[in-house]
């Protein structure tokens, strides 16, 4: 029998000082309430410390540990996986990513007696000239411009929203040259006449008088639709974010140039090859290996990495796509295949919440894969699923609470049993169902055609990948006017990121301190440059040093003590306490401090309202759990005015306690007249909403499956 795997006296983060066993060539479960350590134990400590270990043995630049251990044994070696997809360059792509390209480039110089430097994407000469190489081009994007519910003359076109009266004008002008009605709205001109204004040209010159900087302004030029790209004003140009990626009608979106095409291997060019779903590619590559036997080695390789990812319900792939496209599930269950098909055994496998975005049928697979892992692995799952937490050998519960209420050792059976939430919740009857139809190509989708429960909540599940983030993240801000989209993503801050700013409560904070002793807000701010931040960290909290040429050790200011403060702020108070003191404040005490301030309570009442209560003011947004960031992000968008919220799997990660607070929270907006959309397949989310979709992909076209 294999030794544990031993971990004592950890206190990395807010663990404290606790110590677990794993055991090998198991299931490993840790369960708790988000930010009570499950990352800081799973991650930063014990894969952590295989990862330094295994670089210790061979890196010249093994860096500080960022753990905090008393001693550890019989450690393996670490492959953490993790849900989340920070990848941004847009040529990686998944046959790059999984070194899976350079198997189809052996193939096609074998076969066609080519160089393999002459199918390689990386030089000019080899790639498409019209999109260097992407398969996509930005152009603008009509469904992003034009509002179609506008009149003419109240001007359609949303980059013309500033000097507004001199495009209005321009489009009168143009508009009578060409007899066009001015009171029409864009929607229901016919397409000739929707055309000549966006792509149209004026055949004379017109003058126009506009206001500019608070005082007229004449302008004399002919009229060039939105589209075209050209000025009319040289202080008016097009802002990126009216544009989108289309597929490169050059290539096809093959990447490759001209030449290649005529380049086959059974019947197919590399860039047909890269742009085919895995399953088109596992028939081309099983006749490669009838017909080339010699190919075998790279036809295996391929074979088997498709094979194991349309296991994994990712059959809809391509290998062009590039991996910012991929949400975290799909990059996740791509990483567990690289480890299902590798030749390297017994090592420690940590996943992050392997089911989460996942329909019921995909869980299934996905969970009976990772369990026959733990034949030549041992497996380490943040996870809060029954079935994994049944087929476990060992489960680690952490808690009380998050933040400075968790990294404690609590029984699981207590915990488990406390996430037994009955509650009668009783649906809203759905009166106002509307019809959203656009037809725009976004990615192999062609466009949408779906309903929705106006002034309701409404739950979207499909199968992973189907479209569902796209459908909110892309195609509903072309629907709805006042929409917001909450990602799935993590915050992106800098150092100067804290809850404090994140909540919009910070600029409120020191006002009160600015008021009282007539100074400026700067005086009391911690943002660099200004006159409070601390002179030796520069108001980040923190000195980093560069160790190495890759690795950066980062230490809490000694001089400020990690607020950011200039010392000279601790002789200034409200109430009793000084900024110091209201930075080391949680969410809960301060609530309590501000309760006669609105302005400041009020995001922090709603803050607590999704548990978030345990977070202090002065915490970095980069140390928040996924469940904190996402439960953050919701208290943020609060203070928006809009008609209609998109969020995008709000409870990944969380307890079902958290389940029922943050669902609780949503459904507040629809107290208040709002719609709300949510992308989530948690079971016991369901019973939250008043209205159930599934999407599904007909023809290129999202829409609802009938019957839900």
């Amino acid at each position: 029998m294999q030794e544990d795997i031993v971990v004592k006296e950890i206190s990395t983060n807010n663990l404290k000082g606790i110590s677990v066993h794993i055991k090998k060539n198991a299931i490993n479960i840790i369960v708790g309430p988000s930010g009570s350590g499950k990352s800081s134990l799973a991650y930063d400590t014990i894969a952590e410390i295989g990862l330094q270990e295994l670089n210790s043995m061979y890196s010249d630049f093994g860096g500080e540990p960022k753990y905090c251990v008393g001693e550890y044994h019989n450690i393996l070696v670490t492959v953490p996986v993790k849900q989340i997809n920070n990848n941004n360059n847009v040529r990686s792509t998944i046959g790059t990513y999984f070194n899976i390209v350079p198997y189809v480039i052996n193939i096609f110089s074998f076969v066609l007696k080519k160089e393999y430097g002459f199918f390689v994407l990386n030089k000019k000469e080899n790639v498409c000239p019209v999109c260097k190489g992407l398969g996509f081009v930005k152009r603008l994007d009509q469904t992003k411009i034009v509002d179609v519910k506008k009149k003419i003359k109240d001007v359609p076109f949303k980059p013309w929203n500033t000097h507004k009266d001199f495009f209005s004008g321009m489009l009168n002008f143009f508009c009578e040259e060409k007899h066009i009605d001015c009171d029409c709205e864009f929607g229901k001109l016919p397409f000739e006449l929707q055309k000549k204004l966006l792509y149209g040209e004026g055949l004379k010159k017109y003058s126009v008088r506009y206001k500019t900087l608070g005082r007229f302004a004449r302008r004399t030029c002919r009229y060039f639709g939105v589209m075209t790209g050209v000025p009319m004003l040289r202080t008016s140009s097009i802002s990126e974010n009216y544009y989108s990626d289309f597929t490169c009608e050059e290539c096809n979106g093959e990447k490759y140039a001209k030449k290649y095409r005529e380049l086959t291997v059974c019947g197919l060019s590399i860039g047909e090859v890269l742009n085919k779903s895995f399953e088109n590619v596992v028939e081309w590559a099983s006749e490669v290996g009838l017909r080339f036997p010699s190919m075998m080695f790279s036809v295996k390789k391929i074979i088997a990495f498709l094979k194991k990812s349309i296991e994994l319900n990712l059959a809809y792939l391509n290998l062009n796509r590039s991996i910012p496209s991929l949400s975290g599930g799909e990059l996740q269950r791509l990483r567990l295949v690289q480890i299902f098909n590798s030749q390297i055994k017994n090592t420690l496998v940590v996943l992050d919440e392997p089911l989460a975005g996942l329909s019921k049928t995909e869980k299934d697979v996905v969970e009976k894969n990772i369990l026959n892992l733990k034949k030549n692995h041992t497996i380490l799952v943040i996870d809060h699923h029954e079935n994994f937490i049944k087929a476990a050998s060992n489960v680690i519960a952490l808690g009380e609470g998050g933040g400075k209420l968790g990294g404690k050792l609590v029984d699981y059976k207590k915990y488990l049993k406390s996430q037994n939430v009955n509650v009668a919740w009783i649906k809203r009857p759905v009166v106002d169902v509307r019809d959203y139809r656009i037809d725009h190509p976004i990615y192999q989708f062609k466009g949408v055609d779906v309903n929705l429960a106006y002034g309701r909540s409404n739950l979207i599940m499909g199968a992973s990948g189907i479209g569902k983030s796209i459908l909110l993240r892309e195609y509903f801000p072309r629907i709805f006017d006042k929409y917001v989209y909450v990602s799935q993503k993590s915050l992106v801050g800098n150092s100067h990121s804290f809850v404090a700013t994140v909540l919009d409560v910070f600029g409120e904070i020191i006002g009160l301190f600015a008021k009282k002793y007539s100074k400026k807000k700067t005086f009391f701010s911690n943002l660099v440059g200004s006159e409070g931040a601390c002179p030796e960290c520069s108001g980040s909290g923190v000195i980093i040093y560069n160790q190495n040429r890759n690795e950066e050790v980062s230490f809490v200011c000694a001089k400020c003590m990690g607020t950011g403060f200039n010392t000279e702020l601790k002789k200034y108070f409200i109430n009793g306490k000084n900024i110091f003191d209201l930075w080391q404040m949680t969410i809960d005490e301060a609530a309590d401090f501000f309760a006669n301030n609105a302005k400041i309570e009020i995001p922090l009442k709603n803050a607590q309202k999704l548990l978030l209560g345990h977070l202090t003011l002065g915490q970095n947004t980069s140390s928040l759990s996924g469940g904190e960031n996402v439960r953050i992000k919701l208290a943020q968008i609060h203070k928006i005015s809009v008609d209609v919220y998109g969020i995008d799997e709000p409870f990944k990660g969380l307890s079902k306690t958290e389940i029922h607070a943050v669902a609780s929270y949503i459904n507040s907006f629809v107290e208040e007249g709002k719609t709300v959309a949510v992308v989530d397949h948690e079971e016991c989310a369901e019973k939250y909403f008043d209205s159930l979709y599934e999407l599904i992909n007909k023809n290129g076209v999202l829409t609802f499956k009938d019957g839900m």
